[in-house]
């Protein structure tokens, strides 16, 4: 478990040891030794709890950097997470959220609600199916999966093998960008998931713990892209 990549880390200089991050951690990942806190990367599951509530802002999520990673890839491919769209008050038509995604430097955009439609079609039809284990757990949350591999393993016969809505966005995405810009190769176009969740960003790292090679190339944080956003729409 230790070659488990983490996204979620501590900076030592913003900690002051209070333990209200060792109080809240889910899976006891945090202890406090010599003053600091201390992040057991066998146990973290990188659900961002610590991230939250340290009022030290000790506590962050190491995200890929828009302006570093997009130069990267010829063709740049957006993955926005449903939540992007929360984000935005009084917001009348998505279009204008799709819209700055390219101004501020995508090529194409894929909304992974598509992938999450077809994953809940999916879901429907299997929980009739009959013999199956249940209850039935949802495989979208690389939280969820990290904590029953490391503390309910008798639970893994009971999540259901399917890709994440992020994935299967991923691997449209990347087919439909082959199709429609054959002069391309596939090592030329890059798949960015914009990600609320610290936990993405570890489930692309490690996409071969979970089972599968990621399309995913890498997450930036909704916070970066939102404010890239705002600078755009108001324009």
């Amino acid at each position: 478990m230790n070659s488990y990549e983490h996204s979620v880390s501590l900076d030592l200089s913003r900690c002051t040891g209070c333990t209200t991050c060792l109080k809240h951690c889910p899976t006891e990942a945090i202890r406090i030794v010599d003053g600091h806190a201390k992040i057991n990367p066998g146990r973290c599951i990188d659900c961002g709890i610590c991230i939250k509530i340290c009022q030290n802002k000790a506590k962050k999520a190491t995200y890929s950097r828009l302006d570093k990673v997009l130069k990267t890839k010829k063709y740049k491919i957006a993955l926005p997470a449903p939540t992007l769209y929360g984000q935005f008050e009084d917001l009348e038509d998505v279009d204008y959220v799709l819209q700055g995604l390219k101004d501020i430097g995508f090529d194409d955009v894929y909304e992974v609600s598509k992938a999450a439609e077809l994953v809940s079609a999916y879901t429907r039809t299997y929980l009739k199916t009959v013999g199956i284990p249940k209850p039935v757990i949802n495989s979208a949350c690389p939280v969820v999966l990290r904590l029953i591999s490391l503390r309910y393993p008798t639970l893994k016969e009971h999540i259901m093998q399917i890709l994440p809505p992020m994935e299967i966005a991923a691997k449209l995405a990347l087919e439909r960008a082959m199709k429609e810009h054959p002069e391309l190769k596939s090592e030329d176009i890059g798949v960015f998931f914009i990600s609320p969740c610290p936990a993405k960003i570890s489930y692309v790292k490690n996409d071969k713990a979970f089972g599968y090679d990621s399309n995913v190339d890498a997450c930036f944080s909704l916070s970066e892209i939102y404010f890239e956003l705002l600078s755009k729409m108001k324009a």
